[in-house]
């Protein structure tokens, strides 16, 4: 299980901002030695996941395009996401996002950015912690407090014990009411709103609008809670009849 875990530790070390990566710089992010890292990237090219691009540096290999289209088929509501995102980030001025909990993290699947100067620096794909951010929250606060308190236990480095008790504490609140709010933290100045999106009363993501602090006053936090909370209740009637 550890080695298992180890190949996987190196795939999700390549992201758009680091495409490219030494064997030293695997080694060091994995904590494993220079010849553990040759013999795991040996099975990740054996198996077409990855390749050489240059002596002693690695990326990712196009076979992981079919990996892509594969997890973005496996999300039938991909095709209603776009426009959901596209029309709160029109109405709201701000940015707008759909996330998904992929097992302790939350991951960005859909966004929709603004043409001000000053957006986020955010991209899909990126991972966040599940206790920071309203959207997050949102995902953590379904999972039920037991999960949660679990999730806190295998966190690696643990997060201040204030910080775990607050968020515990509010998690009822997010789930009984319906959305969250955050304010710096997950990116310093930045407010959110986040609502979550259900399938027959099963939480699968939820819808997230952001932007900085210094726009969104006390009326416009009320309006862009206003729009987030009824799309994501659009959305998942559009969603759970097509299930059915």
């Amino acid at each position: 299980m550890d080695s298992a875990r180890r190949v996987l530790k190196i795939l999700l070390l390549f992201s758009e901002e680091r495409p490219v990566l030494s064997v030293e710089e695997i080694a060091r992010e994995v904590d494993i030695s220079a010849p553990s890292t040759y013999r795991f990237l040996a099975l990740l090219r054996e198996m077409d996941l990855v390749e050489e691009s240059g002596t002693g540096t690695y990326a990712l290999s196009p076979r992981v395009f079919l990996l892509t289209r594969a997890a973005e088929q496996a999300f039938q509501a991909s095709k209603a996401l776009r426009p959901l995102v596209d029309r709160l980030s029109k109405a709201t001025g701000e940015a707008a996002l759909v996330i998904r909990r992929v097992g302790d993290y939350a991951t960005c699947v859909e966004m929709s950015q603004t043409e001000h100067a000053i957006r986020l620096s955010f991209v899909p794909g990126q991972i966040m912690s599940l206790h920071r951010g309203a959207g997050p929250k949102v995902l953590l606060a379904a999972m039920g407090e037991n999960w949660a308190a679990r999730y806190f236990d295998r966190l690696e480095p643990s997060p201040p014990l204030s910080e775990r008790n607050t968020v515990l504490a509010d998690l009822p609140a997010i789930d009984s009411q319906g959305w969250a709010k955050s304010a710096a933290e997950v990116d310093e100045g930045v407010w959110a709103v986040a609502a979550p999106i259900t399938i027959a009363g099963r939480v699968v993501a939820a819808v997230t609008v952001a932007g900085p602090e210094f726009r969104i006053d006390e009326s416009r936090a009320e309006q862009i809670l206003q729009e987030v909370v009824s799309g994501a209740e659009e959305i998942s009637r559009t969603l759970s009849t097509w299930r059915q």
